[in-house]
């Protein structure tokens, strides 16, 4: 038979095999797209979205649109917030308070506390409907912090010194390069003691306590989920399985029903993101040790 003959009696894959196998390599990444969105999509059904809070809070856009995806899809009935983080910056854990009211006012969101939910990591809690936590969680932490790396020693020391020119006094307040001013602490105790303030509010309002109920507890004391119900700042003592349980109770599912639950945000894994985010933290602590932030 002659050659061309034979290439033309060759199956297609045969003769191109590069554009067959790029085929199937779409078909199958289309079908794992089409089945996630299924999952995830009203035309699944019913189900619980799991929102994860885990470790320190540094940044909230994630999590708070994860929260904002779980409000606004109809197949989402209830909404489980597992928290188990010790804090974290001011701004982004008022953010993640906000966005748990948002979707809280929408549907019910149960709370499920892990090993720690303290300062900003109860802060975040403070919104939901109901918050469940374990015996020994540490939780509670109620307070605002600051600190201010001094290395005037060490610079001096190796012979280091540093000259700023500013517009005014206070511009470089938390400079690591000497010791604060009387007037700079001032003004750091001041800003704390608003951020403290905004914070004690609202513990007050969410658990029902009275001003002198909450001041006798935010001293920055963490408590064990024990001490914590007793005083008030959760509701009930339970497990990750026993939120999942009150949240298919109030979302309405049948008894014996096992919910499908959506768990997000996503982590997005690669060997580059790894090393990106190991540079951003290097460069996170290398500015905290020139700018200092407020922590709960």
């Amino acid at each position: 038979m002659p050659p061309e003959d034979r290439y033309a009696r060759k199956k297609w894959s045969g003769r191109h095999p590069v554009l067959f196998w790029t085929g199937i390599i779409l078909l199958l990444l289309a079908a794992g797209h089409l089945a996630h969105w299924a999952a995830r999509g009203p035309l699944a059904g019913p189900k619980i979205a799991v929102v994860n809070v885990a470790g320190i809070i540094l940044e909230a856009q994630d999590i708070v649109d994860w929260l904002d995806t779980a409000r606004r899809d109809p197949s989402v009935r209830a909404v489980v917030l597992r928290v188990d983080s010790p804090g974290g910056a001011v701004a982004p854990s008022q953010e993640i308070y906000r966005a748990v009211k948002r979707a809280a006012s929408a549907k019910p969101l149960i709370v499920s506390m892990g090993a720690v939910a303290a300062s900003g990591g109860y802060y975040a809690a403070l919104g939901g409907r109901e918050i469940f936590a374990n015996p020994s969680t540490l939780t509670a932490s109620i307070g605002v912090k600051i600190q201010i790396p001094n290395l005037e020693g060490i610079m001096k020391s190796l012979g280091i010194a540093e000259k700023t020119l500013k517009s005014g006094d206070l511009k470089d307040t938390g400079s690591a390069s000497r010791t604060p001013s009387p007037a700079e602490e001032a003004l750091l105790q001041g800003l704390l003691q608003d951020m403290f303030d905004v914070f004690l509010a609202d513990v007050v309002r969410e658990r029902c306590l009275t001003g002198e109920q909450a001041a006798m507890i935010a001293d920055g004391r963490a408590m064990t989920g024990r001490q914590a119900l007793k005083a008030g700042l959760v509701d009930t003592l339970g497990d990750y399985s026993d939120a999942l349980a009150r949240a298919a109770e109030l979302g309405q599912f049948p008894p014996g029903v096992t919910p499908a639950l959506v768990t997000g945000p996503e982590k997005k894994w690669s060997l580059l993101r790894e090393i990106f985010d190991v540079l951003l933290d290097i460069r996170a602590g290398q500015t905290a040790a020139v700018q200092p932030v407020f922590m709960y």
